[in-house]
């Protein structure tokens, strides 16, 4: 089966008596595609056993699942699919499929994506650091600090010494630091 492919969702604005009641009186939105096909219409057509994605305007999928209820496409497309990859995972989230169009791939980031990835994960692991120092710090300055805090800090301080060292334009070749260990 070739993809069906819907594009870029949006909210509607003309609705009829009904569908004004609802969305004033309960919230409910209405969502249509370019051609103007509405969302919850589109939801009675779609078949039970086949994968459908959203996904943004550069193909990256941002949900999936064989039950469109479930989906809200809204500034994204949709697309219903019959053919997966082996090892694509609905559940998984975080930019590592794209739909090219015609079928699901496996991402293939860009240098300056993964290095911006990277940033993240560095400011990341720098911030949970931080959140570990500053109490050990202020047991250690106030006097307080037991053995096994100073040797916690040390670890933690070194640790954040590491991650603040590493060169983010890597990519995937990033050795991250140990994250460390809490001492007894």
């Amino acid at each position: 089966m070739k993809a069906k492919i819907y594009e870029q969702f949006s909210l509607r604005e003309n609705l009829n008596e009904a569908e004004t009641l609802l969305a004033t009186s309960h919230g409910v939105m209405f969502l249509s595609d370019k051609k103007g096909n509405d969302w919850y219409e589109l939801q009675k057509v779609f078949s039970a056993n086949t994968l459908k994605i959203v996904f943004d305007g550069n193909g990256v999928i941002n949900s999936a699942s064989y039950d469109a209820s479930t989906l809200w496409p809204q500034s994204f497309s949709l697309a219903e699919v019959d053919v997966i990859p082996e090892s694509f995972d609905i559940r998984s989230r975080g930019d590592k499929w794209v739909f090219n169009g015609k079928k699901i791939i496996e991402r293939v980031y860009s240098a300056a994506e993964l290095t911006e990835l990277a940033e993240a994960m560095k400011g990341s692991l720098l911030a949970t650091a931080s959140q570990k120092i500053s109490p050990l710090q202020d047991a250690k300055e106030l006097g307080i600090a037991t053995d096994a805090e100073l040797a916690q800090l040390k670890q933690w301080m070194l640790y954040r010494v590491l991650v603040s060292r590493v060169d983010t334009a890597q990519g995937k070749e990033i050795a991250w630091p140990e994250v460390p260990e809490n001492v007894a």
